[in-house]
């Protein structure tokens, strides 16, 4: 099964398979959400390409690919 990747300031980090048309906010539901420390405005998603891995700025609408990372970056307030 497709899988993806949440790590950072998420409840619960790790592996999960892809659904079809899931975006980043489902994504984040799937690993509990956001810590106290999380922030939307933080959120990266490195996406491997033909040219090798991309880092983007992701929205909560943003649709999530097969083996994305999604990466939950710490609120600086």
């Amino acid at each position: 099964a497709p899988m993806i990747y949440i790590y950072g300031e998420v409840q619960k980090g790790g592996a999960y398979r892809l659904e079809p048309n899931m975006t980043v906010m489902q994504a984040l539901a799937l690993g509990g959400g956001l810590t106290p420390r999380g922030t939307q405005r933080g959120i990266k998603i490195a996406r491997h390409t033909a040219e090798g891995v991309r880092e983007i700025d992701a929205h909560l609408s943003d649709p999530v690919k097969e083996d994305d990372v999604i990466y939950v970056r710490e609120s600086l307030f």
